[in-house]
């Protein structure tokens, strides 16, 4: 089986204009790129750990749907863990440095791209 290697994609330049902190930077410049070029697996591992935890997301009304996907990605350790570390392992070594120095932050700010992106196409 071939393997396509996957390519970041170009975030428009309107994202980076006046950004003034280096976590913004990095932000705009790393995670966000990762996070679209993985759009498709993250939704689809939200949906299975939905599926495993025996949620009925059909039966949900939206605001629970909500509830249900900020739970998961807040209140869930192990899961929350796993979406990181899927962003961390796309990382270079230069990023992975520049990650290590603000770890909590960017943990956080990954773990709130991925709920609002799971939101927009979830719900």
């Amino acid at each position: 089986m071939a393997h396509r290697k996957k390519v970041r994609p170009s975030l428009p330049a309107s994202i980076t204009e006046g950004v003034s902190t280096t976590e913004e930077a990095f932000q705009n410049r790393v995670l966000r790129s990762i996070i679209k070029m993985q759009s498709d697996l993250f939704m689809a591992h939200i949906r299975a750990q939905l599926n495993t935890l025996h949620v009925a997301w059909d039966q949900l009304e939206p605001i629970k749907k909500k509830e249900a996907l900020t739970g998961l990605l807040t209140k869930n350790q192990l899961f929350k863990s796993e979406v990181v570390g899927m962003v961390v392992g796309q990382f270079e070594v230069a990023e992975h440095q520049e990650y290590i120095a603000s770890q909590r932050e960017y943990n956080k700010r990954i773990t709130q791209i991925v709920l609002n992106r799971a939101i927009d196409l979830l719900i």
